[in-house]
């Protein structure tokens, strides 16, 4: 039998955090009101799959963060804005927005205002990293221009998860399914993932083992997009992963620790020696 949520305190305030906001949020604008948002909207979301299509070389998601429970306050000033646009300039294939706010800085506003700038020119997809626990949302992020969720299976009962999928499929947007073990990455296959990410990151300990997509990349089908996670700082880890047959690395912190992250983003990309 696999351990709950309640096992991991960490996640759990986490989790207790995020369902109080969510219940806020959901007496501020009710379901009934995203659906009616949502069936107005006329650009449909970005998956990584045709946006990624062609492409040969490994793709970078590249993160905007404030602060995280590892590192504490990252950038401050924070200037999402400035951040992601240096981003796109320098060959990020995708953007990540931490949109929680009481462990991360982040708000949802930061992804909307930053789709709504940068978005429509450059077409990749933007993640909504964030702690979703119930199919609300999910619709609250397509409201918000997410073209990709993150699902963490680690949170989520096997059957929510597959809710959350099946929810995440009628709307349009990709699930990002990230798992830290074998037997999670079973359940999110189970569930029905397609895009995988395996977090370096141990959510309890906070410790980092690149050599955990090592491990789990001979159990990913070849039908799934996968992605590498945290920890990620140099041109050989790239390459690592891109010979392990990884898609896509997602990386923020050793970007958002440079004086520009842009540029940071550009070494990351550059030929390895």
């Amino acid at each position: 039998m696999g351990r709950t949520v309640a096992d991991h305190p960490f996640l759990s305030a986490i989790v207790r955090s995020k369902l109080l906001e969510v219940e806020e949020s959901e007496r501020e604008r009710p379901l009934l009101l995203l659906e009616k948002k949502v069936s107005g909207l006329a650009q449909k979301p970005l998956s990584p799959r045709e946006a990624w299509s062609g492409k040969t070389s490994i793709r970078v998601i590249a993160e905007t963060k404030r602060k995280s429970p590892s590192r504490g306050v990252i950038r401050e000033p924070y200037d999402p804005v400035a951040i992601v646009s240096g981003y796109l300039s320098n060959g990020a294939s995708g953007i990540s927005v931490l949109t929680d706010e009481p462990f991360f800085g982040g708000r949802p506003d930061d992804l909307r205002l930053l789709k709504e700038r940068l978005g429509v020119e450059n077409r990749v997809p933007f993640l909504r990293k964030d702690f979703l626990v119930v199919p609300y949302q999910i619709w609250e992020s397509r409201v918000l221009g997410a073209d990709i969720i993150l699902l963490i299976v680690r949170i989520l009962s096997a059957e929510r998860l597959a809710e959350m999928i099946a929810t995440s499929r009628l709307l349009g947007l990709s699930a990002l399914v990230e798992v830290h073990s074998r037997e999670e990455l079973d359940i999110a296959l189970d569930a029905g993932a397609d895009l995988v990410g395996i977090n370096h990151r141990d959510l309890d300990s906070l410790r980092i083992d690149l050599g955990l997509s090592e491990k789990l990349a001979p159990h990913i089908p070849k039908r799934v997009v996968r992605v590498a996670e945290s920890g990620l700082k140099t041109p050989s880890d790239r390459k690592w992963m891109e010979t392990l047959g990884y898609d896509a690395v997602l990386v923020g912190e050793s970007f958002l620790s440079s004086s520009d992250p842009g540029a940071a983003l550009k070494e990351f990309l550059s030929d390895v020696d």
